[in-house]
């Protein structure tokens, strides 16, 4: 390989770019894959009456009535890691970007 890669899509890729290029250049695309790795996932549909919980994990969505006579639903997210996260797919732990990165 030679030069920068246009696209990073494997552990190769990661470990080429951290040994051949300035920490500037390669750690914001290894911190990418560190903040990538958290997604948002539906818990449950709360019942009406029922508050949701809201903090830096979790949040409620509202769904708007698509027809007349429907209610908005009200939806729980959690966030949690994402165990299909490209960080994963690609063969790294987070302790190995972590220590990377330090």
């Amino acid at each position: 390989m030679k030069g920068f890669p246009n696209t990073l899509s494997s552990k190769e890729d990661y470990e080429y770019i951290r040994d051949n290029f300035p920490a500037e250049q390669w750690k914001p695309h290894w911190q990418d894959l560190l903040d990538s790795r958290m997604d948002w996932f539906w818990v449950e549909n709360l019942p009406v009456g029922k508050e949701g919980i809201v903090d830096s994990t979790h949040k409620v969505e509202t769904s708007e009535p698509m027809g007349e006579g429907e209610e908005t639903v009200y939806m729980q997210y959690e966030l949690r890691e994402n165990p299909t996260a490209k960080i994963f797919r690609i063969g790294f732990t987070v302790e190995e970007v972590e220590e990377a990165l330090k």
